[in-house]
């Protein structure tokens, strides 16, 4: 008997013992100025997987600030274009009817565009081409020769932007057959030092005695 008692209270003080240790040994990590070792490692992780976390966040919050920059920036590019090719329109106002620019384009593309600090990729609206058509017979005149200029203007600066540009000027075959206009090809330099193109080609579309000049923006250099 007295075996038997001693193994039932040793057996009921270890139950106690279980049963009060239980809840305490659950509970200990919330005390947050415990410093077991398995508490203190637990909290650790955690705090880490949150600082990760926001970092991630604020890395994603400054990449897309950087994408709408850069955007506003192509934005401001188009507008140039817009601008001045409605300038380089006006200027022929002074001329007979005939002899007045027409046909303007300013046409826009979606590139893929890498972030530079990020693997982020994200489509972009970019200036592709300006187009404008001149009538020859208004060469040396005023309005025309203001037109050009306006033309030449807003091509050096879309190459300067974009380390490159090409001035494609498409002509009546016509006119290249009777010699009418000027079929030379070359390329400048820019004061900045961009390279600026003039390619030319015959369109049996075009009619006699109009010339196309469309400016194509080189490849998109800048990066968000």
């Amino acid at each position: 008997m007295t075996r038997f008692k001693l193994a039932s209270i040793a057996f009921s003080v270890a139950v106690l013992a279980g049963c009060a240790g239980g809840p305490n040994a659950s509970s200990r990590c919330a005390d947050p100025s415990s410093t077991d070792p398995a508490c203190v490692k637990a909290d650790g992780a955690q705090k880490g997987k949150a600082d990760q976390a926001a970092q991630q966040q604020h890395n994603e919050a400054e990449s897309i600030a950087r994408f709408e920059t850069l955007q506003k920036q192509l934005d401001e590019e188009v507008r140039d274009a817009e601008v001045s090719i409605e300038a380089a329109v006006e200027a022929t106002k002074s001329l007979p009817k005939a002899q007045r620019a027409r046909n303007t384009s300013v046409l826009t593309t979606r590139i893929p565009v890498t972030d530079s600090q990020s693997p982020r990729v994200s489509d972009m609206t970019v200036l592709d081409t300006v187009s404008i058509e001149l009538p020859t017979t208004g060469k040396k005149k005023r309005g025309y020769v203001n037109s050009m200029n306006a033309v030449k203007a807003l091509a050096t600066r879309i190459a300067d932007s974009r380390g490159g540009a090409t001035i494609l000027v498409e002509q009546a075959s016509a006119d290249v057959r009777g010699r009418k206009v000027n079929t030379s090809e070359g390329e400048s330099k820019t004061k900045d030092g961009n390279a600026l193109t003039v390619q030319k080609s015959v369109n049996a579309d075009l009619p006699r005695g109009i010339e196309r000049y469309t400016i194509k923006a080189g490849d998109l250099q800048k990066r968000p």
